[in-house]
């Protein structure tokens, strides 16, 4: 008989492990070759496991006996929930267990943050990175990802750049994608939801350790141990996606990581927060004091930074047969399209062209400003800005990614300005 003192603690235990294994009661109940029914039992209550099988319910959940009965002082044993480790020591084999080794293109053996040499890779920002194929498993309900990573002294910080680690399909099989917008490090999530950004802009030449956990519809970003930034959301994996490290799955040339990488954990658990500081304080590691950055006050920063896009219609039959064309006899790459209301195609280098769909068969009854520029001051000042100055503000867009200004100058010109959301 289990101790009455540990049951209930236990039978929440076992519902909360199994949702974080992203297993229903019935592939418990199989695995461990008991009903279904009564494993709703041990969570809502009304039972408890037989002592046979709490070793075999410790295995599946890949956890201790006393982490299963809640015993352990300290919940900071950084090997569970372990779905891909990379400690690159040498090679950037699996050492998690699972198999799932790297296939190193351009990146070179370098010190890693304690001087230790051949234990953590540089990649020249150029066409090195990693890939790992199939990738490390994703769960659904919680995950998190540890990386360490140093921006070269020469990296170039401007627009999206340097990807970190990502398992993003591009145009469909989107996941997550770890990299920088401008000198911010930031985890995107594409088009549907805000992206985790850390608000100090980073410093060249410094070991940042980054953590990002889900879980129950909460992303968290850890920066050096500390919390910086949550955002609710959802979370979807595909197994079908490579891992790549330190680039996009596309030639995008300012994806391409410029820096040292190491240290990468990935879980099929969101970390605590003392587990992120024990994985930020491993091995003995000192915190180094973080460089200031000066930050641009609103008021400096220009009115208009870049033409972005340049923006055509297109009617809504044509569009699809419109970007095929301009891919296949222009050139063009495809960046993004949203259910053939709009297609975002590039030349990797800026402005890229944006079509955008009309259901009118006279497309020039639907006119849009040929370009759009981008901004990086807020949304209110911009506005408060362009009234001031005589402007009317026709309307204010929120594409989910980004808002979208469009205005008339005082001399009945139109525009269209957009400030990405971070």
């Amino acid at each position: 008989m289990i101790n009455v003192n540990y049951s209930k603690g236990l039978c929440e235990r076992i519902g909360k492990l199994r949702k974080q294994k992203g297993l229903t009661q019935e592939q418990l109940a199989s695995r461990l070759g008991v009903t279904s029914q009564a494993v709703s039992k041990w969570e809502n209550e009304l039972s408890c496991p037989d002592v046979s099988l709490l070793p075999a319910l410790a295995d599946v959940f890949r956890v201790s006996m006393d982490e299963l009965f809640g015993l352990s002082k300290k919940d900071v044993e950084l090997r569970r929930g372990l779905t891909a480790e990379y400690r690159f020591n040498g090679n950037a084999q699996d050492s998690s267990g699972n198999d799932r080794h790297g296939k190193v293109t351009g990146a070179v053996l370098c010190e890693n943050r304690f001087g230790r040499p051949n234990s953590a890779y540089y990649f020249d920002g150029k066409d090195d990175y990693i890939i790992i194929e199939p990738a490390p498993y994703v769960n659904q309900n919680a995950f998190s990802l540890s990386i360490w990573c140093n921006y070269d002294v020469n990296a170039v910080l401007d627009g999206w750049n340097h990807a970190i680690v990502s398992q993003d399909g591009h145009c469909r099989r989107r996941v997550f994608q770890l990299s920088t917008m401008d000198a911010h490090i930031t985890f995107h999530r594409f088009l549907s939801e805000r992206d985790l950004y850390v608000d100090s802009p980073l410093h060249k030449g410094y070991w940042y350790h980054i953590v990002v956990s889900y879980e129950e519809g909460m992303s968290k970003l850890y920066q050096n141990g500390l919390l910086v930034c949550e955002q609710p959301g959802s979370f979807t994996p595909d197994p079908e996606e490579p891992l790549y490290i330190g680039r996009k799955c596309t030639d995008e040339p300012y994806f391409f990581f410029h820096g040292m990488i190491d240290d990468l954990r990935m879980y099929d658990c969101a970390l605590s927060a003392d587990e992120v500081q024990e994985l930020f304080l491993e091995d003995g590691w000192q915190p180094q004091n973080v460089p200031h950055v000066p930050v641009n006050e609103e008021k400096d920063l220009p009115v208009l930074e870049c033409v972005d896009d340049i923006q055509i219609a297109v009617a809504k039959d044509n569009i699809h047969a419109a970007s095929l064309w301009y891919i296949k006899y222009l050139g063009f790459k495809l960046l993004m399209e949203h259910h053939q209301e709009f297609y975002l195609l590039s030349l990797y280098k800026e402005p890229n062209l944006l079509l955008r769909s009309t259901s009118s068969e006279n497309v020039a009854d639907h006119l849009l400003p040929p370009v759009i520029f981008k901004t990086k001051r807020a949304v209110e000042g911009l506005i408060e800005h362009l009234k001031a100055a005589g402007a009317v503000v026709k309307k204010v867009e929120d594409e989910g990614f980004a808002h979208f200004i469009s205005f008339q100058d005082p001399f009945g010109h139109n525009w269209v300005v957009m400030r990405e959301k971070r």
